[in-house]
């Protein structure tokens, strides 16, 4: 059972073009969910809240992706132990 479209295989080039698309979406967000909560123009006159906003959307895709790939690879292992005993 493999995950996360059966690894990662996208090239450095591609890799590197989806790290700015991302941030991008996360500035994007960052600025429209602090106005919302915080009031017009709060997002501008406090970037250290869009810097926050962004670090804490990248730690959460980080540990999902991690998480997802220990997962991955876990049951590989359980899977080889199962054929190895069968």
């Amino acid at each position: 059972m493999k995950m996360l479209d059966d690894y990662i295989t996208a090239s450095a080039e591609t890799l590197m073009k989806q790290a700015y698309w991302t941030a991008a979406i996360y500035l994007e967000h960052a600025i429209e969910d602090i106005d919302a909560q915080l009031g017009k123009d709060a997002a501008r006159q406090h970037p250290e809240l869009v810097a926050a906003y962004m670090q804490a959307a990248s730690i959460d895709m980080a540990g999902a992706t991690i998480a997802q790939q220990i997962r991955a690879g876990l049951d590989e292992i359980a899977a080889a132990i199962t054929d190895a005993k069968a």
